[in-house]
């Protein structure tokens, strides 16, 4: 109930402060150009698009179909009837294939190590390795062998506290390692499920799920290795603890330190209960993630009775310093959600942090639908209404510091309440506003004090390029802001004010700045479809217009020319 109430709260915040999507008569300005043309003729290509199921087979595994064996040199196992129980601490190793089960039972502070050495282990009443007791356990792909665990038991359809929840399932902290591979099928429920802590390491690993493809209550963490993550019916990579852990941190993380990490999901890519952060870590090699979810992922089920379809979903704090993300979703590519009541007694952020890295995101958004007309998998068809998605989304703040963003499609390109860019490289395409600071926790702000942002809309329509349902303020970088030439659908837009006080604007459409002292006027031509070239105080930028737009204003503290 207390989960359930959590997020019928966190629903209504959204909906209620963050749906900025449509043009109201909140819309600022009254235009005292008498040249403002509102009849634009432009070249506009409208097409539908549609999805293409993307399927995987990077990691694949033969089963073995030779006869099994255990073997272990320091530790105590019994069988029973093809399954096997340890009880101690030690290391075993498998070869062959079972029809049966490896249960761990051992002491609370046993350390046990599973060696794969080539082994299909098949199990259709329980799953197929379950460890109930241990201090810590490690399953190792050894290198060169091909592994396969099945669990065919039939998909859950209720609670059963004396079934394992996944194909492997741990009741204790939980490592995937070895430089061999290894591929999970799972029927009934989860892949791979620890109620504590998941690290994955150098493995070259596929879980192919009925629901939730890989979960570590406590957390997930991802170093090396290759890692495909498949959901039919669910999501791909899951935590769900927010209590703190023996060191005072909130549990609830998935952190992608290394790697190449592949999530195909009916629902959420990612979904972190607390924070998501992707860095480069020891190994010194930039991980990549790519997710691809509803009918984006070729294994998507056709009943599937998902509503969230979100790429990389956090709780609380979302941040990416490092290597690169490629996302296609059916909802919004990166989400924080603000105001969830965490078990430590803490509350989420909201907060999107992006400093470094190369980001491609693609959102589901044909042209010409509204916010409740964006399709989606699983209704009628295959197809169902879902509420217009964002590029990124944070529901407080988002902070772009550096890195690259590549947004190509969107409903709405970037939104927050507070809405900060200080760096990096951002390209925004969207069929409603290309950057929407909405109401929420406090006054609507988009700042701008570095950085170059290219954002681009249609001109025709219920459009802007930027809008704020409070202010813009610019001190700093380069922006280049496209719409339609009217007051009430602009390039730039906000309810209270539009300034710039350094850095450079250009305004292609419609814009009511307020310009300082240091900033002057510079009259050019940049409005026409095509690729156009400006030098701002020395440094050349050159972009493309898929349009004709109204005219053009520029405003800079620094020469500009073209």
């Amino acid at each position: 109930m207390k989960k359930l109430t959590t997020v019928l709260l966190t629903i209504i915040f959204v909906l209620t402060f963050c749906a900025c999507g449509s043009n109201t008569n909140s819309k600022s300005g009254k235009s005292t150009d008498a040249d403002v043309n509102t009849d634009i003729s432009t070249d506009s290509d409208e097409t539908t698009e549609t999805a293409t199921p993307v399927t995987d087979d990077s990691v694949t595994a033969s089963e073995t179909t030779s006869s099994f064996s255990i073997e272990s040199s320091d530790g105590k196992y019994s069988t029973d009837s093809g399954n096997y129980t340890i009880t101690t601490a030690g290391t075993y190793s498998f070869t062959g294939a079972v029809n049966g089960q490896i249960l761990v039972k051992a002491g609370e502070n046993d350390e046990v190590i599973l060696e794969l050495n080539g082994t299909t282990i098949t199990y259709d009443k329980d799953s197929p390795i379950k460890i109930l007791s241990a201090g810590k356990v490690e399953i190792s792909a050894k290198s060169g062998t091909e592994n396969v665990i099945n669990d065919k038991r039939s998909a859950k359809t209720a609670d059963n506290a004396d079934q394992g929840e996944g194909a492997i399932y741990a009741k204790c902290d939980l490592k995937l390692k070895g430089t061999g591979t290894l591929v999970v099928n799972a029927s009934y429920n989860n892949g791979i499920h620890t109620t504590k802590d998941l690290t994955i390491q150098k493995l070259s690993l596929k879980s192919n799920t009925f629901n939730n493809a890989i979960k570590g209550n406590d957390s997930v963490t991802v170093t090396s290795g290759t890692v495909v993550a498949i959901s039919t019916n669910g999501n791909g990579i899951k935590t769900e603890n927010t209590d703190t852990n023996k060191n005072g941190v909130t549990r609830g993380n998935i952190s992608v330190t290394g790697g190449s990490l592949t999530v195909y999901a009916a629902g959420d890519g990612i979904e972190a209960a607390h924070n998501f952060e992707m860095s480069t870590g020891e190994e010194g090699v930039a991980p990549s993630v790519t997710v691809y979810t509803g009918s984006y992922s070729g294994y998507t089920a056709s009943g599937a009775s998902t509503s969230s379809f979100k790429g990389i979903k956090v709780q609380n704090e979302l941040n990416v310093k490092s290597g690169s993300i490629n996302l296609k979703t059916y909802d919004d590519g990166l989400h924080a959600d603000y105001g969830t009541q965490f078990d430590d007694g803490t509350k989420g952020k909201g907060t999107i942090n992006i400093s470094g890295g190369t980001l491609s995101i693609n959102v589901y958004a044909p042209e010409n639908k509204t916010p409740g007309g964006r399709m989606g998998p699983g209704g009628p068809g295959g197809q169902q209404t879902v509420s217009g998605a964002d590029g990124i989304h944070a529901d407080y703040t988002l902070n772009v510091s550096g890195g690259t963003i590549k947004i190509d499609s969107a409903y709405e390109g970037l939104e927050a309440n507070v809405i900060n860019v200080s760096g990096g490289k951002t390209y925004v395409a969207a069929n409603d506003d290309g950057v929407n600071a909405c109401k929420g926790n406090t006054t609507p702000q988009i700042k701008v004090t570095g950085g170059y942002l290219d954002v681009a809309v249609s001109p025709n329509g219920d459009t802007d390029g930027i809008d704020s349902n409070g202010t813009y303020s610019q001190t700093g970088g380069v922006v280049i802001a496209r719409g339609p030439n009217n007051q009430n659908m602009a390039a730039i837009d906000a309810d209270s004010s539009v300034s710039i006080s350094g850095g450079t604007l250009v305004v292609l459409g419609y814009g009511r700045v307020s310009a300082g002292s240091s900033v002057k006027n510079y009259s050019l031509s940049l409005h026409s479809s095509g690729s156009h070239t400006i030098k701002v105080g020395g440094t050349s930028y050159t972009f493309t217009n898929s349009f004709t737009y109204g005219r053009t204003t520029v405003y800079s503290s620094v020469s500009v020319s073209a």
